[in-house]
């Protein structure tokens, strides 16, 4: 039974306590064959309040002093095919914010190893660029495999699971949604992939020649394992020599919620497994389904539920009107509507973000210090003093009664803003996230008149 914490591999890259100044690793397809070339990453910082994520790069190369790859952000759950990141949990805590995220695009790694080698290890570096002007990296080690027998050259021949990716495995949406999939009821269907390979599957009187079967298994990120899965689990699959993916095998549907799992980042972990057809016996090919580091991360899932700790409630754009700014033009007031069916709700921690290239700034009207404003039904309004981030954007607002404290309640929250750019103009809103809730803010007419 698998019930350790990170293989040795991955727990060398991290420090004592990475997310505070690095990057924890939580998982990445460690291991593959050079068909399958590619990026996947899933990782955890923790910043200051406020602070965001502006870019993330990975090394394409496998190589720091070659060109890293820029990733583009997507929406959570997305689940794209191209060099792309989401945010896929975002916690805030009382000084810091706590961003989980996916990472994944396409590698360069597909040299053939050296001779009698079994594979090449790359040390993959991943850097993100923070919003408030620091920097953060890391790296991990990725074993990319060669595909083939070759005695004469040394290549083993050793059975792999390969790493799903674009479009022409199956799977919903795409090939690779298996890896940094986000489910909120953890429900998970039509995700896995698992594709045995077996370089010497059919050659007569040679040893590991038959492939039939593997052993996966869903491991929390502190190392423990689903109930679903509390040891390794044998599932039968057909081995095959080529590159083709006609018999994988797509796992079926599971659910972590029912199984009474915990939230939290699962790796999905698979150990190929050859014998020997003349003996019957388990070749020493096979990998070690007792050992994590033998495991082959061909997937994950970010388990997102939360059990309703009070009423839910809903968040919408304010106005109309629209407001208007210009330059030297009077303080303007974008907010939102909330409401809520079932009440009461419990105070929630706010988040108000500038558009970018806007020219617009916040406005201190406190006493001292920015302010947001809410404003409930029987017109009583209360003001809650914010943290404004170091570049300015984004305010975090800590312990915000909303105002709807019954059912059917409506209140309204805004905050403060001026217009500083006399070049900008253009239609934009705020962004507001409260709780779990996002919404745009009421329409913002920059540089009318």
């Amino acid at each position: 039974m698998v019930t350790s914490a990170l293989p040795a591999s991955q727990a060398d890259a991290q420090t004592s306590d990475p997310e505070q100044t690095s990057i924890k690793t939580l998982g990445y397809a460690n291991r593959f064959s050079v068909w399958d070339s590619e990026f996947r990453y899933d990782g955890r910082i923790r910043v200051p309040a406020g602070v965001k994520i502006s870019k993330v790069e990975y090394a394409y190369y496998g190589q720091d002093n070659k060109d890293y790859i820029t990733a583009n952000v997507v929406p959570r759950g997305q689940m794209g095919i191209n060099q792309e990141y989401e945010v896929v949990d975002l916690t805030f805590l009382e000084d810091s914010d706590v961003i989980t995220f996916t990472l994944r695009g396409d590698l360069n790694v597909d040299a053939a190893p050296e001779q009698s080698q079994y594979s090449r290890t790359y040390q993959l570096g991943v850097r993100i660029s923070l919003n408030d002007g620091t920097t953060r990296t890391t790296h991990v080690p990725v074993e990319v495999l060669w595909p083939h027998y070759d005695a004469g050259k040394g290549y083993a021949g050793r059975p792999f699971v390969r790493l799903p990716y674009d479009t022409g495995w199956g799977g919903k949406p795409n090939s690779q949604a298996g890896f940094g999939y986000v489910s909120d009821n953890g429900y998970i269907a039509e995700k896995f992939i698992i594709d045995l390979v077996n370089p010497r599957q059919g050659k007569d009187n040679l040893a590991s020649n038959y492939s039939d079967h593997v052993y996966y298994q869903l491991v929390h990120e502190d190392g423990t394992p689903s109930h679903l899965t509390p040891a390794p689990v044998k599932l039968n699959v057909k081995g095959h020599a080529d590159g083709g993916t006609g018999n994988k095998h797509i796992l079926e549907a599971v659910n972590l919620r029912d199984a009474g799992d915990k939230t939290g980042y699962y790796r999905f972990l698979v150990w190929p497994q050859s014998i020997d057809s003349a003996s019957g016996k388990t070749s020493i090919l096979s990998w070690d389904r007792n050992k994590l580091e033998d495991a082959f991360q061909i997937g994950s899932v970010y388990y997102r539920y939360t059990a309703p700790l009070g009423a839910s409630f809903s968040v919408a754009p304010g106005g109309p009107p629209d407001v208007k700014l210009t330059v030297g033009g009077p303080v303007g007031y974008p907010g939102v509507h909330l409401s809520t069916d079932d009440g009461p709700v419990p105070v929630q921690t706010v988040q108000v973000t500038l558009p970018q290239g806007m020219g617009l700034q916040f406005v201190e009207e406190g006493n001292p210090g920015y302010q947001l404003t809410v404003l409930d039904s029987d017109g009583a309004v209360k003001n809650y003093n914010g943290q404004l981030s170091q570049d300015g954007q984004t305010l975090t607002f800590s312990q915000v009664n909303l105002a709807l404290a019954a059912k059917s309640s409506k209140s309204t929250a805004w905050v403060a803003v001026r217009a500083t750019d006399p070049h900008a103009t253009g239609r934009t809103t705020l962004t507001f996230q409260v709780g779990s809730e996002t919404s745009q803010s009421t329409p913002v007419e920059v540089g009318a008149h």
